[in-house]
């Protein structure tokens, strides 16, 4: 695995399921499926429930328009292209569509996208991965066929699904995708207990925001609100849309929290939520999320479930050795983001139960530790 210095656009690529493919190294068809990649990027966090999808057109080697869907409702990434393509001056007749998921073929909130290609006189698609919704699922790739479209499939596509998971696991079980945070010392501890320990510097914890920008939730436990007091904001460097919501959620089974927490401030765009097993008093601007209790605690999968429909299509946990455990034991966790310091913690170690079949997929590294992701 090479070694990757820790960057702002390195962090954003890691948040999203990446690296991903540099349109600069390849050629083809795989070079522009990677700007449709990239174009894929501008999405996340964002348009859920739907996928983030990307999409570019090209005639002659020349991309004549770009697009993606970046909220639920509005155009999708095809749409977008169109559009795109049009405030341009070009034409897209005639031109080869490079789109990172099949277009859709039925009406939604919005039109099939097949029928807006083939009405733009777009005369060859291709296709990164197919959609497993079953409204598309190889139907979308059909019309266009039928239509004497040319269609191509799978290029690049295990980039493609890579960065569709999220969406492919929602449509499929009806759960979000679960990113786990923790930074832990070259000892495997967050530190001693009780005590805020900062493990890594100030320059890489604004980085790992980008992990919060990508999700459309976070979720901690009451002990890590207790001895911390975090805002749990979304501080990434780049600016965001309007539309953007990040659900702060913290797991407070008796209501124990009290109204002063930083948490419970009032943030625009960034509403907090208190996960209950009863029924507490409430919390002025607070919303409960009422679950049944499992374990100590409450039921963790079906928090899940209550996220999804609010919309909700990646979850990030952040807070806490014993909730990253429980979420691991039950098997909910998609991907952990562990950055590891090279100085110890100086806390008791972690028992992190990683399914037996993850490995290191990625790592990035700064002066004095790495990133690396486990999938």
């Amino acid at each position: 695995m090479p070694k990757l210095e820790l960057t702002q656009e390195l962090a954003w690529a890691l948040a999203t399921g990446g690296p991903w493919p540099a349109p600069e190294s390849l050629t083809g068809d795989a070079r522009f499926m990677a700007l449709a990649l990239r174009e894929a990027l501008q999405g996340v966090g964002l348009a859920s429930p739907n996928p983030p999808v990307g999409c570019v057109l090209v005639r002659d080697g020349r991309v004549v328009g770009a697009g993606a869907h970046t909220r639920a409702g509005d155009p999708h990434g095809e749409i977008m292209a169109l559009r795109d393509a049009e405030s341009r001056g070009e034409t897209p007749e005639g031109t080869t569509a490079y789109v990172t998921l099949e277009p859709c073929c039925h009406q939604g909130r919005t039109g099939p996208c097949t029928q807006a290609l083939i009405q733009a006189g777009v005369t060859r698609v291709v296709v990164g991965v197919r959609d497993p919704n079953p409204r598309v699922d190889g139907g979308g790739l059909a019309i266009l066929r039928a239509q004497g479209l040319a269609v191509e499939e799978g290029v690049l596509e295990e980039a493609c699904a890579r960065f569709h998971a999220p969406f492919f696991k929602l449509i499929r079980t009806g759960l979000p995708w679960v990113t786990l945070k923790l930074a832990l010392g070259s000892d495997g501890s967050l530190g001693p207990a009780g005590r805020t320990t900062q493990v890594t510097p100030p320059e890489v914890q604004r980085l790992a925001h980008a992990l919060r920008r990508a999700s459309e939730a976070i979720v901690v436990g009451r002990h890590t609100i207790e001895v911390d007091d975090p805002q749990l904001t979304d501080r990434w460097p780049a600016p965001t849309a309007p539309h953007r919501s990040l659900a702060r959620v913290v797991m407070d089974e008796a209501g124990q929290v009290p109204p002063g927490a930083r948490v419970w401030a009032p943030v625009a765009g960034q509403p907090a939520f208190r996960a209950v097993t009863g029924d507490p008093a409430p919390l002025r601007g607070v919303v409960d999320l009422r679950l049944p209790p499992e374990g100590r605690g409450c039921s963790l999968r079906h928090l899940l479930h209550e996220l999804a429909a609010l919309g909700v299509g990646r979850v990030l946990v952040e807070g806490g050795g014993t909730l990253a455990a429980a979420f691991l034991v039950l098997g909910l966790v998609d991907e952990f983001h562990r950055f590891q310091s090279e100085t110890p913690a100086l806390g008791p170690a972690l028992s992190l139960p990683l399914p037996p079949t993850w490995r290191q997929v990625a790592s990035a590294h700064w002066p004095g530790g790495r990133w690396e992701v486990w999938r």
